[in-house]
């Protein structure tokens, strides 16, 4: 009888370890890296990233020679509440990029907000893109974010994406699991 109490014991802790675990796993933010989870492509070939609330979303990357491109899907009930620049580097105002938002996941759907070639640079951080471009809040549907290089060499870049409501799809939290364990 002692056996089974210590094994039930062992059983509960494992399966207590287990939730308090997975718990902080589905609330951790989402961060693309584009150095570590690979090459944002041309526009025209954008995917999509899988942010979804609980905040913060992140996506660092680095302009290629002409342009990349990806895709936030907002799920049902959420918004994409907010776009800010957090990092831009080289620390000089001369090297600058260009930001376009179409209405959709094709860089043939309408510009959202954004006059033709937009460009900013390091004197944008902490900025808000919906705000400055008066985009305002985005809700459900497809987003193309899309940029260029407008001169070289090639600027890095970080964005928060704040999205709320609409919970987090699954393959959002799976992905973001799966990358956090291997962190």
């Amino acid at each position: 009888m002692k056996k089974l109490n210590t094994a039930r014991s062992l059983v509960t802790l494992t399966a207590l370890g287990l939730l308090v675990c997975f718990a902080s796993l589905a609330s951790a933010d989402y961060v693309y890296d584009e150095a570590i989870d690979g090459d944002l492509p041309h526009p025209d070939a954008a995917f999509v990233i899988p942010f979804a609330a609980p905040n913060p979303n992140t996506i660092r990357f680095t302009l290629d020679v002409y342009s990349d491109g990806w895709i936030v899907d907002v799920g049902p009930a959420a918004t994409l509440e907010s776009f800010t620049l957090t990092g831009f580097s080289p620390d000089d105002p001369t090297y600058t990029g260009t930001f376009h938002i179409h209405d959709g996941p094709l860089t043939s759907d309408p510009k959202l907000g954004t006059a033709n070639y937009s460009s900013f640079g390091i004197d944008m951080l902490g900025v808000d893109f919906f705000d400055y471009f008066e985009v305002g809040a985005l809700g459900e549907g497809q987003y193309l974010f899309n940029f260029w290089n407008d001169n070289s060499p090639n600027p890095t870049m970080e964005f928060d994406l704040n999205i709320t409501g609409g919970g987090t799809p699954v393959e959002a939290t799976t992905w973001g699991n799966i990358k956090a364990l291997y962190r």
